[in-house]
């Protein structure tokens, strides 16, 4: 299988596993896949408020259960990384998210982010260095997916 071919299963996977957390009250506001540069493979990592109020264990454990529930995802639960929406990840993915608008007086200014997935080509997002991100839009607080 190509890396192309991976990544675009990935994110579909991804995109299904966020929307079955929402659907469940888990509240993912910004969820990337990343490749860090020292690991060499790809993490789907999960920003919520759960984080910050529970705790990244009784994250996990919502995370595992929805999972279980699916087993046709085929993501290993060791791809999965949870984080507070105060980590420096989230904080760099939903900066690398938002609509890049000209300091003008005469600029369209669109409040919201961009509808699809972000390619994020630096090499370092949050102070990690990364091989590359690809970034699912942000929902917004109380969104349900």
């Amino acid at each position: 299988m190509d890396q192309d071919t991976m990544v675009s299963e990935q994110t579909e996977r991804g995109k299904r596993l966020i929307e079955a957390l929402a659907a469940n009250g888990f509240d993912v506001r910004v969820a990337f896949w990343a490749k860090p540069t020292d690991e060499g493979k790809w993490f789907l990592y999960l920003a919520s408020t759960l984080v910050d109020g529970k705790g990244p264990a009784v994250a996990y454990r919502l995370v595992h259960d929805i999972l279980r529930k699916m087993p046709d995802l085929w993501i290993d639960p060791f791809e999965i990384r949870v984080v507070g929406l105060n980590d420096s990840l989230t904080e760099a993915a939903l900066a690398a998210t938002k609509p890049k608008v000209p300091d003008s007086p005469f600029a369209v200014r669109k409040p919201k982010p961009y509808p699809e997935m972000t390619w994020y080509g630096g090499s370092s997002l949050g102070g990690v260095s990364i091989d590359g991100a690809y970034i699912y839009p942000p929902s917004q607080p109380g969104a349900s997916a």
